[in-house]
């Protein structure tokens, strides 16, 4: 199965979304796990080499690729049980390679105004790469959110914006916590530095949904999204 993270803007956490989602496949479903890293600022590969300086750590494998990239996740697929793909923050040839074999799709997005404007462009993109691809499961993930209750009124915003260009939205979420980027300066994910802690749980909480949920599956009613910021 192949897992992409990725999307226009820049800034929005995909490469420490894409390293926890990785680490939990490995960890918490035994699974073989490859990353992908298509970020020419190699914010993966720079983490996957602090990982192996901790023998501790469960291993994961590592490959950087870029531009035209469909053959080569086609055949890593067949080797691993997930290939986990972290994009950097634009449209390029990576991205659309990714896009047109990926069973999964998870764009993050702050909730900002700034981040919001690039939904329109990634919608076009989407519905570019599924003609090649129908299969994909495409969503989109609210990230670094306020965590003060006054504030919880900006992620349901974000969340009505994307619901807009029909594209899916996950009712899950991440906070802006500490942890988040202490765990990815020594190697680790936010399961293995806190595995209770509120970031494992969001972690957890957004791959499960990712992945249980079906194509062309309808979103949960709006009144049964309540978002309950914590700090």
């Amino acid at each position: 199965m192949i897992i992409l993270v990725g999307g226009e803007k820049g800034g929005s956490g995909k490469s420490c979304l894409a390293q926890n989602i990785a680490v939990y496949l490995r960890c918490e479903k035994n699974a073989q796990v490859l990353m992908v890293d298509c970020d020419p600022q190699r914010t993966t590969s720079d983490w996957i080499q602090e990982r192996k300086a901790n023998e501790a750590l469960p291993e994961i494998n590592c490959v950087q690729l870029y531009g035209k990239i469909r053959n080569e996740l086609l055949s890593m697929r067949q080797y691993y049980d997930y290939v986990v793909i972290d994009c950097g923050g634009q449209d390029n040839l990576a991205l659309r390679s990714s896009m047109a074999v990926a069973d999964h799709i998870l764009i993050p997005l702050r909730p900002k105004r700034r981040d919001l404007k690039t939904v329109p462009h990634m919608e076009d993109i989407l519905s570019t790469c599924k003609m090649v691809n129908p299969k994909m499961n495409p969503a989109f993930v609210i990230t670094q959110c306020p965590s003060l209750p006054s504030l919880s009124s900006r992620i349901l915003e974000a969340k009505d914006v994307c619901r807009s260009f029909d594209v899916p939205v996950l009712n899950s979420v991440t906070f802006s916590r500490n942890m988040y980027d202490d765990s990815e300066e020594s190697g680790q994910s936010v399961i293995e530095s806190e595995p209770d802690g509120k970031a494992a749980v969001e972690i957890r909480s957004i791959i499960e949904e990712l992945l249980a949920r079906q194509k062309g599956g309808a979103n949960e009613p709006v009144e049964s999204q309540k978002i309950h910021a914590v700090s």
